[in-house]
């Protein structure tokens, strides 16, 4: 079992590196102390030596942990960890490259069974005893945002925090004029509204900087939603059915990467960041129940890749569009392009600023309201966070 610190005790003694706090590991049936981990831990060094054909290796484990939520309260959850590491939820970020052979082994910490799935990607692992291990192998044949899920009851497991997120996204990736974009040339081909738009980037109207691959100019954004009721059955361990799941979730918190309103908002691998001219891409999963339409304010985003609707990776768009509102249903993926443009309500003349200094914040949240509450109706702490331009 995985035991979170308070609030004031985990602000206290976040980790310089990537917003983690302290971890105190004491055995599956006894406590540990953590906090809501980030959701970017990259595991881009996670290479074991080729063998036997598997170009890479990653080892997740999976853990019984103990949530505490935005108003303190402690909820049961499943959640996913690398091996020897703090778990978290979502689980971390894993970064591999297009075509390669990469061999996953997880290890069930949990007192159930679990499975293993990257959506889109292949076949699940199959049930992994508590105690056992389970590998399988898979091949990263195209580009773009995964969700990896324990697929056992969908989408009962997902939502009770085994879900995570793979990008595929490989250096070689290239518009047709040789600048860089989130997918492979076969993926996203010459002339396509995508191949159009991040080969227009440093171009007027666009100004600044062409796009980056990596972590610097992303961000992953995982929407999730927790009843507690839900919570509470599992740890009692309860054999209830998707359906039964399905039929009574009533969310009260809903989350972005494990955050709720305040830690959203002041964790910094929620936040976006940047200058004017350095896009920045949104890769976001919903990997709850309730339907999402989050607002960005400040700038519009454009829409350049999703799942369409289906349990699979994002897929580049034929057609890309600029909006401030989007729809992402439960189980949706799908990837967003921020601009890091001056926001157009600002006058020419007074721009840079002159009365408000940098860094100027604008909010993201979900026109969906209920989101924007936690516990019943506390306000605004709930879906929803900052995105920060630093300077012009």
């Amino acid at each position: 079992m995985t035991l979170l610190w308070g609030k004031a005790m985990k602000r206290a003694i976040m980790l310089e590196a990537v917003g983690r706090r302290s971890v105190i590991m004491s055995g599956l049936l006894g406590c540990a102390a953590l906090s809501m981990a980030s959701a970017t831990t990259m595991v881009d060094d996670e290479v074991s030596v080729p063998e036997d054909g598997h170009d890479q290796t990653i080892v997740l484990e999976i853990h019984d942990v103990l949530l505490e939520l935005i108003d303190g309260k402690q909820v049961f959850m499943y959640a996913f960890s690398l091996k020897d590491e703090q778990p978290t939820v979502p689980g971390p970020v894993i970064r591999i490259k297009p075509g390669l052979n990469v061999r996953f082994r997880v290890l069930n910490n949990s007192s159930r069974a679990h499975d293993f799935q990257i959506l889109g990607m292949g076949p699940s692992m199959g049930l992994i005893p508590p105690g056992e291990r389970g590998e399988v192998t898979l091949t990263a044949s195209r580009s773009g945002t995964f969700m990896y899920v324990d697929p056992e009851k969908t989408p009962v497991n997902r939502v009770l925090g085994l879900h995570g997120i793979i990008v595929v996204d490989g250096a070689e990736n290239a518009t047709s004029n040789g600048k860089p974009m989130p997918y492979a040339a076969a993926d996203a081909p010459p002339g396509s509204a995508v191949d159009a738009l991040f080969g227009r980037l440093a171009q007027n109207p666009f100004p600044g900087k062409r796009w980056r691959h990596g972590a610097a100019r992303e961000k992953v954004w995982v929407f999730n939603q927790v009843d507690e009721r839900w919570c509470a059955r599992a740890r009692a361990g309860e054999d209830f059915s998707a359906s039964d799941f399905m039929n009574d979730f009533r969310p009260r918190y809903f989350t972005l990467n494990g955050h709720s309103g305040y830690d959203a908002v002041h964790d910094p691998d929620c936040v976006p960041t940047g200058v004017i001219g350095d896009p920045l891409l949104l890769r976001i999963a919903n990997a709850g129940l309730a339907w999402h339409s989050p607002h960005i304010h400040g700038n519009h985003i454009y829409a350049v890749g999703s799942s369409r609707g289906e349990p699979g990776p994002s897929r580049p768009l034929s057609n890309v569009k600029e909006i401030d509102t989007w729809t992402m249903p439960p189980g949706a993926v799908a990837d967003y392009l921020l601009p890091f443009r001056k926001p157009p309500d600002i006058p020419a003349a007074k721009w840079p600023m002159t009365q408000e200094r940098f860094p100027l914040a604008y909010p993201m949240h979900c026109h969906n309201e209920i989101s924007q509450t936690s516990g019943g109706g506390s306000y605004p702490m709930g879906l929803v966070c900052d995105w920060v331009i630093e300077s012009a």
